[in-house]
């Protein structure tokens, strides 16, 4: 039979259907043959692979940092919009092309150097500024990462680190570069000028409703609502998980054991300040027992007893001005000492010095049971997810389940802005961005999927009700359309306003009579450099350095106001030393640019292929929570 085969595969029409067969793959079924990517990678920098993973994890950190920014997590639409998808992409294959490097050049990076770059990190910091593991363990929960996986990603780092340092950590800024920014940073002028208001508009009359509709039509995109949808949502992690679980002394004791020594409290001390008239009053106060009566009687002949201020019983990090908390801190017994300042010369009363260290259990008896509550939940959340799981495929709503296990389901109503979200207790950071999409996306009526939110968290959740978005009415919105029409028209008065009064200065007339014909004086403004001062913003300052001397214009401030000017007077910035911090600003932004272009231009050279079909499919996942 094989022979048969043998003499069959040689002839014409198999060659033909072989042909027709390895066709069909390479445009139908199998382009990640081709690619050499994979189903599980989303792109490929020469040797190195960008995972589908690493991707995801990327993506929703950005909608997350967007979300910090904006005070909204954006649709998936707004995230395109504003290049996310291709921002990750980006960053991720950069660091793909130094790995690839790392690789060849042979980088490595120690375990003591990984573990500096851990415990020196400030988000794992207790207050006392030493590393925290509690607190590690849950931020990497929370961002969905396990232990070895962040370790593995900052030694990675170190190595991009050591890659980067050696290409580009000897740029310096030339000489001529430095003059520019020199005189850019610190040339000046001065500048007469007078501020236009509204108070310089005469009445404007009030608009019909025709006026008012046609407004409304014009602009309805302002004045839509948003889409609300009432959810019943079960949130579980281990956190809420451990508020069910009720710990015994034992068990509390046991907690205490293994994790009591990383709950040190602060040192704490009692401080009251006095503002004195002067230093010299300090000296009659040396020696005196902040305490004692002679002290306080003393303060009152002074005529500083009003000038006292009682911080209270506080540790260092409490007390809002460092050069107080500095100086008292500093005290090695009760006292008095004296700070003086940009505002004046203060006396620091120090008193009642207790020290600080691990905490007794009665102390922290409840953050205790707390931990060993959670330290349970952990271990049985799977299992209390599976639960869940099934009584979900019952089509239980989720308020019944809730009410079964003995955890609480809530309502709330949310819009795809993000609002009601806050709403929701115990969410992880970061659970919007997971959470906003898929509720956005889902269907009355339907069995939905439960949402991941991190390593352990999880998230259920029923549609009641959809209420559309839709346009609002003139009597729903009215003030508002009024407010608006009425800005409007006042700012085109302004700035037409505006306008003229230029013009007349352009045509010869002197400034304070143009400046009288609105009714307000002119005011002079001198040294002014590109970044404005307390009188002048830099909005004004920035269009005065757009002519020479005699230039006139106006530039419109943060309130509205127009400032008419005309520039008096020029002073080009002095040659001088270039301070060290204006240098490494400046050399840093050239070696950042220098990395940039290598590092395009080295992606380039290795191979850069993309699997946009991998990473089309993970945003349509982030869309719908699965």
């Amino acid at each position: 039979m094989l022979d048969t085969f043998k003499r069959y595969s040689n002839t014409w029409v198999a060659k033909i259907l072989m042909g027709l067969l390895i066709l069909s793959f390479g445009l139908f079924g199998i382009a990640n043959v081709f690619t050499n990517l994979g189903s599980t990678n989303v792109a490929r920098v020469g040797n190195v692979s960008i995972s589908a993973v690493d991707f995801d994890r990327a993506y929703r950190g950005q909608l997350n940092d967007f979300a910090r920014q904006y005070g909204q997590v954006p649709t998936p639409e707004q995230a395109a919009a504003f290049g996310i998808p291709g921002s990750v992409i980006s960053q991720l294959a950069g660091n793909a092309t130094l790995d690839n490097l790392v690789e060849s050049f042979g980088v490595g990076a120690s375990d003591e150097m990984v573990a500096k770059l851990v415990a020196d990190d400030p988000n794992f910091s207790s207050t006392l500024g030493l590393f925290d593991r509690q607190r590690f363990n849950q931020i990497l929960r929370q961002s969905g990462y396990t232990e070895s996986e962040y370790v593995n990603s900052q030694a990675d780092n170190a190595k991009r680190s050591q890659i980067i340092n050696g290409l580009f950590g000897g740029i310096t800024a030339p000489k001529t570069i430095l003059e520019i920014s020199n005189s850019y940073q610190n040339d000046n002028r001065s500048i007469d000028f007078f501020t236009l208001s509204e108070a310089a508009l005469g009445e404007i009359a009030a608009p019909t409703d025709e006026e008012l509709t046609t407004y409304l039509v014009e602009n309805q995109q302002f004045y839509r609502t948003e889409e609300v949808r009432n959810i019943d949502i079960l949130v579980l992690t281990p956190e809420i998980l451990g508020k069910t679980i009720t710990v015994s002394d034992a068990e509390i004791e046991a907690e205490y054991a293994k994790t009591g020594a990383s709950f040190v409290a602060p040192q704490t001390r009692n401080i009251k300040t006095v503002t004195l008239d002067n230093p010299g009053q300090a000296a009659l106060l040396g020696g005196l027992s902040v305490n004692g009566p002679e002290f306080a009687n003393l303060l009152a002949n002074m005529g500083l007893a009003d000038k006292v201020t009682d911080l209270g019983q506080v540790a260092q990090a409490d007390v809002a001005d460092p050069a107080i908390g500095d100086a008292a801190f500093a005290m090695a017994n009760e006292g008095l000492t004296v700070v003086v300042g940009e505002t004046g010369t203060t006396a620091l009363l120090v008193s009642n010095i207790v020290e600080g260290g691990p905490q007794p259990l009665d102390q922290i008896r409840d953050q205790i049971a707390q931990a060993a509550a959670e330290r349970q939940a952990k271990a049985i959340i799977i299992d209390k997810i599976d639960e869940i799981e099934e009584l979900r495929a019952t089509l239980s709503p989720i308020k019944e389940i809730a009410a079964q296990l003995g955890l609480t389901a809530q309502s709330v109503e949310v819009t795809p802005s993000g609002g009601g979200f806050a709403a929701i207790d115990g969410l992880p950071s970061g659970a919007t961005a997971r959470l906003l999409p898929v509720i956005g996306s889902a269907e009355l009526d339907k069995l939905l999927p439960a949402i991941a939110l991190s390593a352990d968290s999880m998230a259920w959740f029923d549609l009641n009700q959809i209420t559309e978005a839709r346009d609002q009415t003139l009597e729903e919105v009215r003030p508002l359309v009024l407010a608006s029409w009425m800005q409007g028209k006042k700012s085109d008065a302004l700035e037409t306003k505006a306008e003229e009064l230029v013009a007349a200065l352009k045509s010869g007339e002197e400034l304070e009579a143009v400046a009288a014909t609105a009714g307000v004086e002119t005011q002079t403004a001198i040294n002014l450099n590109r970044g404005g001062n307390d009188e002048i913003s830099r909005e004004v300052a920035s269009a005065a350095f757009q002519g020479g001397e005699g230039y006139v214009g106006s530039a419109l401030t943060a309130d509205g106001e127009h400032v008419i000017f005309k520039v008096t007077w020029l002073n080009a910035a002095s040659a001088q030393e270039i301070d060290e911090q204006m240098q490494n600003s400046i050399a840093a932004g050239l070696a950042d640019n220098a990395y940039q272009q290598f590092i395009n231009a080295k992606r380039d050279d290795l191979g850069f292929n993309v699997n946009q079909a991998a990473i089309n499919q993970l945003l349509s996942l982030n869309v719908a929570g699965q």
